[in-house]
């Protein structure tokens, strides 16, 4: 900010030097009468301009350096600080910030006021943990006319049609899966459930189970204790280049599923673990993560684990969250698809192939809405739909289109 003292007769005389010296922006902090004089101090946001005016009216000179810093041949000058002058800009921001607020705070008031129903939408999904910005762009589609019912089902369908899945191949193809994510979020629990999922549908032998997770305490006991009572061999490996001598010794349609140790998204190696495969050897890495974690926290794992080059996403711990709007507002905003979920503690009934419609219920209606006390919440949602009844409280009967969110990104919430 530039600041300057002017000496005057009067004010229109103090203006007019303004105006020469700082142009029609400058703001007129503070005047007084001095000897008979006024003095004027202005402020202008930008960089320093023409030197102050003296009493006399003639240049004043400039105040002494404090201090140089030499480099690149040229000095730079240290200026004393008026605890007057900084603490009137610092005014002048906690002002300008206040009436930003303010006028944000009113249009967010005539729109409530033009769309009632709209912005009754809109609380509610802000309630249920989905940020503002999502639950905006969702209730912006709400049309006046409607009722309550078909408004909210209307909501329902198109956040249930926003939610990326991911169909995976590599299941029924055979080659290398790995399960990568932070340190606590379910990883080998989920590597042995899509191993018995496996075991029941192509047998034993179409499974290998693989651990480079050394540094865990009882990471390699707790997997080889699976892989003996469901008939499988594991390895311990030490590094990729073990695992892609591994992989070339396997037939194909033989999955190896790799479990790997939790990095925190601050350590994520750069190099991905499949960087240097065969291009004839299939293999992804899906990435875990868990419904109880911190939106912010969230994204700054999806960013970390970018170096990771994950196809897919497993969500699990739907089960010990209670508001799932927190991490469906950044999932929504990111390209991976869902690919399963888990939501109990069980290893086989509590795994699931991703099923938006069940997330969204669990989202906007909580983990027990409209559903007896008895039962995995799951396994009740699936048996409303099989009795052909819309889970939770009494639905519209009129069917709402599934559309994607256009305002927050149509083109990365597509299908895979």
């Amino acid at each position: 900010m530039n600041v300057r003292r002017y000496w005057a007769r009067d004010m229109r005389d103090a203006m007019r030097q303004v105006r020469e010296q700082q142009g029609e922006d400058a703001v007129i902090l503070s005047s007084r009468r001095v000897d008979g004089r006024l003095e004027v101090v202005a402020a202008l946001e930008g960089e320093a301009g023409p030197e102050p005016v003296s009493p006399r009216g003639s240049t004043a000179p400039r105040p002494e350096r404090k201090g140089t810093e030499r480099g690149g041949g040229q000095a730079q000058a240290s200026w004393p600080s008026d605890p007057e002058l900084t603490a009137m800009r610092q005014e002048l921001r906690d002002l300008r910030s206040l009436m930003t607020r303010q006028y944000a705070d009113s249009e967010e008031a005539r729109w409530a006021a033009r769309h009632p129903l709209a912005a009754e939408c809109k609380a509610r999904l802000i309630d249920r943990g989905f940020s503002p910005e999502l639950a905006g762009s969702l209730a912006g589609s709400i049309l006046d006319d409607s009722a309550p019912e078909q408004a909210w089902e209307r909501l329902r369908a198109r956040l249930s049609g926003a939610i990326a899945t991911h169909r995976p191949s590599i299941l029924d193809e055979g080659g290398l899966l790995a399960m990568v994510g932070p340190t606590g979020v379910g990883k080998t629990t989920t590597l042995a459930r899509i191993a018995l999922r496996q075991i029941r549908r192509m047998g034993p032998d179409s499974v290998t189970l693989v651990t480079l997770d050394s540094q865990r305490i009882g990471a390699t006991r707790q997997l080889q204790a699976f892989a003996q009572m469901a008939g499988i061999s594991v390895r311990v490996l030490q590094d990729a280049r073990e695992l892609r001598e591994l992989a070339r010794r396997v037939d194909d349609g033989h999955l190896i599923l790799v479990d790997t140790a939790g990095q925190a998204p601050r350590a994520v190696e750069v190099e991905p673990l499949f960087a240097h495969l065969p291009p004839d050897i299939r293999a992804e890495s899906w990435l875990v993560v868990s419904a109880t974690t911190q939106g912010s926290v969230l994204r700054r794992v999806l960013e970390a684990f970018q170096k990771a080059e994950p196809t897919a996403l497993v969500l699990t711990k739907l089960d010990e969250t209670e508001q799932l709007g927190e991490v469906l507002s950044v999932l929504l905003d990111q390209y991976l698809g869902l690919a399963f979920v888990s939501d109990g503690q069980r290893i086989a009934e509590d795994f699931h192939r991703v099923d938006t419609g069940y997330l969204t219920e669990r989202a906007l209606d909580g983990p027990d809405a409209g559903a007896p006390a008895a039962g995995n919440a799951r396994e009740r949602w699936a048996a409303e739909r099989l009795a052909g009844a819309q889970p939770g409280a009494a639905r519209s009967t009129e069917s709402a289109p599934l559309e994607l969110i256009q305002p927050v990104g149509k083109g990365r919430y597509a299908t895979h």
